[in-house]
């Protein structure tokens, strides 16, 4: 990680789509997580919030094989 705030528990998963122990956080975990960020820093309500965290976990390692759920 690039950052040292976003290192997870474990080398696996940064600290945001990870739990305490390293583990990966569910999948609705990580949308509810992400779309909560993006709507306080852009303003853009729940619902475009939690479109756009789903677009952007797509992108993810971790989350790109999970795309349809």
């Amino acid at each position: 990680m690039s950052a040292p705030d976003a290192q997870g528990a474990s080398d696996k998963y940064c600290a945001y789509c990870s739990d305490s122990d390293g583990n990966l956080k569910s999948r609705e975990e990580a949308v509810s997580g992400l779309a909560a960020f993006l709507d306080a820093r852009q303003k853009v309500g729940v619902a475009e919030s939690r479109k756009r965290a789903k677009r952007y976990l797509t992108a993810m390692p971790a989350w790109a094989h999970k795309a349809d759920e």
